[in-house]
């Protein structure tokens, strides 16, 4: 299934960022199909582009906990997730919901 009608948060340096895109488990969201250029972020992006959001100024409405499409190497049926109050990155089990947010090339 291809998932569209996706809605832009933050424009970064190069990437823009999407708002949340719901909730699924890592292997859902990394095997979705995504619409007009979107995919799930690694890890460091998520993380540099929350960092670049916040010196910015811009503020997340939305406090969630999203999936990078990074795998935690020590055990694969963990990946790394970010919260989006912090900033900080922690590895959780695949199978468990959590939010999505999308990246793609900025114009």
């Amino acid at each position: 299934m291809i998932k569209s009608s996706i809605e832009v948060d933050f424009i970064g340096t190069d990437l823009e960022l999407s708002r949340p895109a719901g909730e699924m488990s890592w292997d859902d969201a990394v095997s979705t199909e995504w619409s007009d250029g979107w995919r799930m972020p690694t890890r460091a992006e998520l993380i540099a582009l929350f960092h670049e959001a916040e010196e910015a100024g811009h503020i997340f409405d939305d406090k969630s906990v999203v999936w990078s499409s990074s795998q935690y190497a020590p055990d694969p049926t963990n990946a790394w997730h970010v919260y989006f109050v912090n900033g900080y990155s922690y590895a959780v089990y695949k199978a468990v919901a959590l939010g999505i947010r999308l990246v793609r090339l900025s114009d």
